[in-house]
């Protein structure tokens, strides 16, 4: 034994004695390092949001984090549905518009207390939208129209004609819609006009005439919030970028409130992505603790049943200790608690008993079986080593986690590695100092016969032939296992990660089935003014040809609420103007702007309700529309005066639109979970494998050790390949799990064969005495690893139920491989004299797991380090190391160009030249009594409506229902537009019954002899 070993060996035989001697001072900084670690446990924090899926640096997270913070983040859904004979009408009458608008004041009272609900959408809004747009832009946009679509000018005429008539058909002062808890019940006729578009209605002797409700036709522009005639949806968008703390509070808040909702007409279901990521924040918070405490319930089953010695549950008082400190000291750290990181609780448990047992049994070994006079300090001395050993090839196969680009798997290998090592130094410094101070108190007499070690030396008894046909079935299964890795699927939807039998999923497919959209996406617009022209027309333009697709059921903006009233059957589909987009979001409630667009117009958000679908298909309609607006974008003719180039950074767009919200996140984490997954498993391997060769200094002893891990790995992909199972976040981290664990069992199995072959046995019978002696401990800690996966199985939420089936399954296969196939691969290959064990005979030392550094075992050992350093290379240059690009855009925000109608008066002035010295002439009053006929005689004009004009026919029909004749109402419409054109009129007001433009008709009306009152009477009919 060199210097160095032996004064390793010194120290761990120091320490054992140590332990028992000082164990009060032991048991006096355990409980302190526990208190002063247990701190860490209050600061730990729990997230399941976006930085747990994606780089917070990418650029899908730096949209996803703008668009959050300009309009708001998740949205709890809203569901009316009607019941019985009721319809959409009858939300906004009686009780249940009364009991809306308790639900919004407290909805209000509860945003003003917390400041974690940005805006509040609700049926009602949305008809009080509509009714100020229909008494504001919206009827002054519909009555430009034509004058915008030759084409489709008469089919607009006649649709504005109806729609005048149904407009007068309701008082002037009944054309509100109130959302406060003191607001009356509006009026029906008003209801049924903001809710239904003209389809169906007939003009029968001047009066509006409906269909029936089935033949009603949903306003387009209200189609988001107003399904069908039976359904209605409503939103309420919490404050974005917040803790999973804070919008779980919010959402258990909102939860309680709506619980209280109480509808004469209608059901009310809540749900939406707040509501199932609060189901599994509480999961996490509380669920794990329960599954870590059945996982300490199971092994203590298993240590009572299998492992028959004095103090058996002592293994799990190191665990708890152990599993205390990591998570204590990740809360220091900093690192948060996803759902992937949480899990490692029954993970570690069953992982880190392991150490805890063998110290145990070895300490019970050493004294009844060797009688030895320092027990401890001969089990610290022969058992630490191949412990760290194999604690640090699992430290280093975790290490491969942090190639992943999910940010929470990454915590996942830090929570892994973290663990392996404070569980490794508890378990061997508990077990050692309790035992130490119990044997010198109490030493055990008898050790008693363990039926489990017979269990394990017939496990390890195949014959020595059969090693090499072990090792060809472990190759041809990793090779098999290689060849099947592509054919496994992801599931990265969230809804699927939770109980499949819960109310929220039911609530969320219910959801799907009454509207036919399961989730939304949101297209964050930027620009130095998003109402300019060249934007509003590539947004109205996109949202058309987005509703084509089929995986949308509709469309929410600015730009597609005006485009939708200005959208007539039979007409020219037009985008609304700039104008028009500015006046909508003057008039829009609070709430609803808040949704849409920021306050200085630099940003807006088209809202896409989309099909269910699985991720694989939503990423393809993610890239199919960014490369859409990408497109669009590129195809803008931008005037060199535009608004939109001005302060433009030279690299920076005009106009920048990309896809963002929960539907993004959920495709970035698709990318981000399949790449480098395969790579994840391949780059644990090399790096264990290349671990293993430098710390046994053997390429065959490493090779060996990693045999059932071939086996377990091709195993694994196998099973997953060709039973079609669906990958959870989770399950792809499954193969560095596999790898650490079953490396762990092969090294200390390796270790002990080596220890009794150095003691001087012969090969078979070396093994056999490790399978007798270790049979107890390497049982247990097998049944006990097996059970901290097994407890996940019982989880009801399938991302961990599914990965707890398979990660049980593989680590099963594992430490079989390991219990099984090892043994005839040890003698078999030492026989061959290719272990190098011939030369390390040396009883009285303790064991040495490196090979001797001479002969072939050095030209092999520094073939394979090079081979293996070189396949971990290789592969790492297989993985995805790419940085994500990004940056952060900013717009100034310009406003739009002011737009003046100038009308000129002309005055005609006539100069006399007066002779000097001369009294100018005085000019007599003209006499100005008009003549008894009117100035402009209306026999000259039809009995019918004037044609080409918009509002020309409801004028004349005004008129005519004050009996006005025809021919003399035609002429007073046309005399009018002699004096200011129509499209003047219209941008004067007249929609609005602005007074100046109605002093335009007072003047052509009297000018064809129209009376006074008929024309104040036709007013006050329209406009009151």
């Amino acid at each position: 034994m060199t210097p160095s070993l032996s004064a390793v060996e010194a120290f761990w035989r120091n320490a054992g004695v140590q332990l028992g001697k000082q164990w009060k001072l032991v048991v006096l900084a355990l409980a302190v390092i526990t208190v002063v670690l247990g701190i860490g446990l209050t600061r730990s924090e729990f997230a399941t949001g976006q930085d747990s899926y994606l780089n917070p640096d990418s650029q899908v997270a730096l949209d996803n984090v703008e668009f959050q913070d300009q309009f708001g983040g998740e949205a709890i859904i809203l569901l009316f549905e009607a019941e019985g004979d009721a319809d959409i009408r009858d939300l906004f009458r009686d009780g249940d518009i009364a009991e809306m608008r308790r639900l919004i004041a407290e909805l209000e009272a509860l945003r003003e207390e917390t400041g974690l609900i940005s805006s509040i959408v609700t049926p009602l809004n949305a008809l009080e939208y509509s009714s100020e747009l229909l008494n504001g832009p919206g009827q002054a946009a519909l009555l430009a129209a034509p004058g915008r679509d030759e084409a489709g000018a008469e089919t607009r005429s006649a649709d504005i004609s109806t729609s005048f008539v149904r407009l007068g058909a309701v008082p002037n002062e009944d054309k509100v819609i109130e959302t406060g808890t003191d607001g009356g019940e509006p009026n029906p006729e008003w209801i049924e006009l903001l809710l239904f578009d003209n389809t169906g209605y007939e003009i029968v002797d001047g009066e509006p005439v409906p269909p029936s409700i089935d033949e009603h036709g949903i306003r387009l522009s209200l189609a988001g919030s107003f399904p069908d005639t039976q359904t209605a949806v409503g939103g309420i968008v919490l404050t974005g970028n917040i803790s999973l703390d804070d919008q779980s509070l919010i959402t258990d808040e909102i939860l309680e409130l709506l619980d209280t909702a109480s509808f004469e007409n209608f059901d009310l279901t809540v749900t939406g992505s707040p509501v199932y990521l609060k189901e599994i924040n509480d999961y996490l918070q509380g669920g794990m603790i329960t599954l870590g405490l059945i996982a300490m319930a199971v092994m203590a089953i298993v240590l009572a049943v299998m492992f028959q010695v004095r103090w058996r549950l002592l293994p799990l008082l190191a665990v708890a200790i152990g599993v205390v400190w990591t998570f204590a000291l990740i809360g220091w750290i900093g690192i948060d608690l996803s759902l992937v990181t949480i899990s490692g609780l029954p993970i570690l448990i069953g992982l880190g008993i392991d150490f805890a047992i063998q110290i145990h049994n070895r300490v019970e070994e050493e004294v009844v079986l060797d009688h030895d006079e320092h027990p401890i300090s001969e089990t610290v001395a022969n058992l630490a080593p191949p412990l760290i050993a194999a604690a640090l090839a699992g430290i280093v196969a975790f290490i491969a986690l942090q190639l992943s680009k999910v940010p929470m798997i990454r915590d996942f290998g830090w929570l892994l590695m973290i663990g392996v090592g404070i569980l490794l130094i508890v378990g061997i410094i508990v077990p050692a100092t309790l035992l130490g101070i119990r044997e010198f108190k109490s030493r055990t007499a008898d050790r008693g016969e363990s039926w489990v070690e017979k269990i394990v030396v017939k496990l390890g008894g195949l014959p020595t032939k059969a090693g090499l046909v072990l090792v060809f079935v472990s190759l041809f299964l990793f090779v098999g296992g290689i060849l099947v890795e592509g054919r496994t699927k992801i599931e990265s939807d969230p809804l699927r990660w939770i109980d499949q039998d819960s109310q929220v999923v039911e609530d969320v497919d219910h959801l799907t089935e009454a509207t036919g959209f399961a989730s939304t996406m949101g297209i964050l617009v930027q620009a130095n003014n998003v109402y300019d022209d060249d934007v509003v027309t590539m947004l109205w333009e996109f949202t058309l040809d987005a509703e084509e697709r089929p995986e949308v059921i509709t469309t929410s903006s600015l730009v597609n609420t005006m485009g939708k009233i200005l959208k007539v059957d039979g007409a020219t589909p037009i985008p609304p103007t700039a104008q028009e987009i500015e006046a909508a979001a003057e008039v829009a409630p609070d709430d609803i702007r808040t949704a849409l667009v920021n306050d200085d117009a630099t940003a807006a958000q088209v809202n896409l309700r989309l099909a269910a679908s699985s991720l694989e298909e939503r990423a393809v309609l993610v890239d199919e529309l960014q490369d859409d607006l990408d497109a669009r974008i590129a195809d803008l003719d931008i005037d060199a005066d535009s608004i939109l180039l001005v302060d433009l950074p030279d690299d920076q767009d005009p106009v920048r639109a990309t896809p963002s919200g929960l539907a993004v996140v959920g495709v970035g984490l698709l990318e981000n979970l399949s790449a480098n997954r395969a790579v994840l498993t391949y780059f644990s391997l090399c790096l264990a494998g290349l671990f293993l060769i430098l710390r046994f200094r053997s390429l065959s002893r490493a090779l060996l050790a990693l045999v059932p891990v071939f086996l377990a790995v091709g195993a694994s992909s196998l099973i997953v390949g060709l039973l079609g199972i669906q990958l959870s976040p989770l399950t792809t981290v499954s193969g560095p799990l596999i790898i650490a664990s079953c490396t762990e069992f092969s090294v200390l199995i390796l270790g002990r064969y080596l220890e009794e072959r150095q003691s001087g046995l012969e090969p078979r019978n070396a093994s056999d005495t490790a399978a007798s002696r270790t049979g107890r401990a390497f049982f247990t800690s097998a049944c006990t690893t097996i059970g901290g996966f097994a407890v996940l199985i019982v989880s009801p939420l399938p991302l961990l139920r599914d990965f707890g089936i398979i990660v049980t399954l593989n680590v099963a296969i594992a430490l079989l491989a390991a219990l099984i196939v090892m043994p005839p691969m040890m003698v078999w290959v030492d026989i061959k004299g290719w272990l190098g064990t011939k030369d390390q005979v040396d009883p009285s030392t303790a064991v040495v797991l490196a090979a001797p550094a001479a002969g072939g075992q050095l030209v092999a050992f520094g073939v394979g380090t090079v081979a293996i350093a070189g396949a971990a290379a290789g592969v790492y240059a297989l993985a995805d190391t790419s940085e994500d690009t990004s940056q952060e855009i900013e717009y100034a925000a310009v406003p739009l160009p002011t737009t003046t109608t100038t009308t000129t008066t002309t005055t005609t002035t006539t100069t006399t030249t007066v002779p000097e010295g001369e009294d100018p002439p005085t000019t007599e009053p003209t006499d100005t009594t008009e003549p008894a006929g009117p100035e402009v005689d209306p026999a000259d004009f039809p009995d019918a409506p004037p044609e080409g004009t918009v509002v020309g026919p409801v004028l004349w029909q005004l008129l005519v229902d004050q009996g006005v004749p025809g021919n003399q109402a035609n002429c007073a419409v046309q005399t009018s537009y002699t004096i200011v054109d129509e499209q003047t009129l219209l941008a004067m007001g007249l929609a609005d019954g602005n007074p100046e433009a109605l002093d335009v008709l007072r003047e052509g009306s009297a000018m064809c002899g129209v009376p006074e009152e008929a024309v104040e009477a036709a007013i006050a009919a329209q406009f009151g």
